[in-house]
């Protein structure tokens, strides 16, 4: 290639060089003096011209810069070019891209391949177009050619890749599959697999042509150390298992995983599956009322009788039991989240007497972590309005409210967020509401001193109840359409930025509120004393949220406040 010598598309470097940084700082105007310049030195050069063309396109001329890509297209074509390289085909590619002409890009690279068949790196290029296009026959044709030019793992694992892509969107998948695969098996024989991806595709050939058995093989042979770490192979193996319907060998598999990693969540409902004899969907949120839809493992569908399944699900639960005693942090919350899935499928049979104590019991020892309602949401839309309400008195009496502490005021925020996600604070009252979001306000104000030693760039303990707070009295404007409640859902989110301006998070709400706000067509009388002048910093946080304290108080005079901003 001319580039490797010091040339461009056989233009020296140093020439070239100036016309890309004006384009990538988009100087286009003296990019396209630069191109005119080189373009009278060298009047025949397809890349002078494919930079012009890259050129007029940034400068949002379309019609110009395809009629100088077609010129140069018409010069790559005559027999009079010396420096036919990837680079000249590569401008010219951007610029057909972006104009929408993949085809013509397209034609370049394969009279390219024509005219010099053994040029990878032209190869490639061409291989990418067909990838654009989605010619699928085309990419494992051109990959095809590749490996045999060089001989390479990765071409055959790109053809492999295109073969899967035509048996997926096309008939004859069967046929192409075992193709494929007689592809694999050739080069195994003669030179083995070195990278992991490449055993990955050959298990997928195999997996798609329902040849369990072969792959399992394949796993625990010599080409299986390739998989980096043995939970990923245990993983596949427990995959392949229950596809061939080998359900306690599968379970056995996924008990390793779990054993290894007992945070896995997904390997526990498949270990669950296993047990049940039954395909598994992982949860999904729902956002309808207290219903349980489609979530985790249905043993409904099994085909066990009741006693089996029983005796099961109480095996899996002496499992997740021993779980929990080999690790006892608070960083590993999978052994607990499985017992409250245990104690489901134990309620889906009529039996749900464990299934609070299971979800009150995961509050106690998780409930002051940020994540601890989105874990359990699934769950929380299967109780009734009783059983909720019965949880959060629970949860609020297992804690002292009134200390300053991050575990009590974790457990604060979560209580906050099960009535959030299970909307049960929209159907509270106008007063009861502004009780809540004053309560927020007021508990971030106590916990401040927590923060006290925090890095400027770390999130505070508890700035959530702001923004809580916030979206809380924007609902009450738009149930009410006081603007009173907008404003003080913009000054409460202020306050916490001039705490700490650091809170991206705060910053979000806050625009958003504003924008809100700026929507409502507020009166600048609002904000304004008679006469234009503006109200002093000192802005009382309401009367909704009645408070004895003033934003400016707590912005610059509270002591809890020093060293936090």
């Amino acid at each position: 290639m001319a580039s490797k010598f010091g040339l461009a598309g056989g233009i020296p470097e140093r020439r070239v060089r100036p016309i890309w940084d004006a384009v990538d700082s988009r100087q286009y105007k003296s990019a396209l003096k630069l191109c005119t310049a080189l373009l009278a030195k060298h009047p025949t050069s397809p890349y002078a011209l494919a930079l012009k063309a890259l050129t007029l396109e940034r400068m949002g001329k379309p019609d110009e810069a395809l009629s100088v890509c077609l010129e140069a297209k018409e010069l790559l074509y005559s027999n009079n070019i010396f420096h036919f390289d990837d680079l000249t085909l590569s401008t010219l590619q951007i610029v057909f891209q972006r104009l929408e002409r993949l085809d013509l890009a397209t034609s370049c690279y394969e009279y390219a391949c024509t005219k010099y068949p053994n040029n990878l790196e032209l190869m490639m290029g061409l291989f990418n177009c067909y990838v654009r296009e989605y010619s699928y026959v085309k990419q494992q044709q051109t990959a095809l050619r590749m490996y045999k030019t060089v001989g390479e793992e990765r071409f055959l694992l790109w053809a492999v890749c295109s073969i899967q892509l035509q048996a997926y969107f096309s008939s004859g998948g069967e046929k192409l599959l075992a193709f494929a695969e007689a592809l694999l098996k050739k080069h195994i024989s003669s030179h083995s697999l070195h990278e992991p991806e490449a055993l990955s595709l050959y298990v997928s050939i195999l997996e798609q042509q329902a040849k369990y058995d072969a792959a399992l093989e394949v796993l625990s042979g010599d080409l299986g150390s390739l998989m980096g770490r043995e939970e990923d192979k245990l993983r596949l193996q427990g995959r392949l298992l229950t596809q061939a319907c080998n359900y306690v060998a599968a379970s056995e598999i996924y008990q390793k995983v779990l054993e290894s990693c007992p945070d896995d969540w997904e390997s526990f409902l498949h270990y669950l599956g296993c047990l049940l004899e039954r395909d598994v969907k992982l949860p999904k949120p729902t956002t309808g009322e207290h219903t349980c839809s489609s979530c985790s493992v249905d043993s409904n569908k099994t085909s066990l009788s009741e006693e089996v399944v029983e005796s099961r699900l109480a095996s899996a639960l002496l499992f997740v039991q021993k779980l929990q005693k080999n690790d006892s942090s608070d960083s590993v919350r999978g052994p607990h989240l499985a017992n409250i899935e245990i104690e489901r499928q134990h309620r889906l049979s009529g039996n749900s007497t464990k299934f609070m104590e299971a979800l009150v019991n995961y509050f106690h020892r998780f409930g002051h972590l940020s994540c601890s309602s989105s874990d359990v949401e699934i769950y929380l839309h299967m109780l009734s309005g009783d059983e909720i309400t019965e949880l959060l008195d629970t949860i609020s009496r297992s804690f002292d409210a009134s200390s300053v502490s991050v575990k009590a005021l974790g457990l604060t925020i979560t209580t906050f967020k099960v009535q959030e996600l299970l909307g049960t604070l929209l159907s509270k009252s106008t007063t009861d509401l502004q009780r809540i979001a004053k309560g927020m306000v007021e508990t971030f104000y106590k916990n401040l001193p927590l923060s006290r030693d925090l890095d400027p760039q770390e999130s505070m303990h508890g700035e959530e109840l702001l923004s809580m707070a916030s979206n809380i009295l924007v609902q009450l404007f738009w149930r009410t359409r006081n603007l009173g409640y907008l404003l003080e859902a913009v000054l409460v989110l202020e306050f916490g930025l001039t705490v700490r301006k650091a809170c991206l998070a705060i910053q979000d709400y806050s625009g958003a509120s504003v924008l809100l706000l700026g929507s409502s067509s507020v009166s600048t009388s609002m904000v304004c004393k008679p006469g234009g002048q503006k109200h002093s910093s000192r802005i009382r946080l309401t009367p909704h949220l009645a408070t004895d304290v003033e934003f400016s108080f707590l912005a610059t005079n509270c002591q809890s406040c020093e060293g936090l901003s």
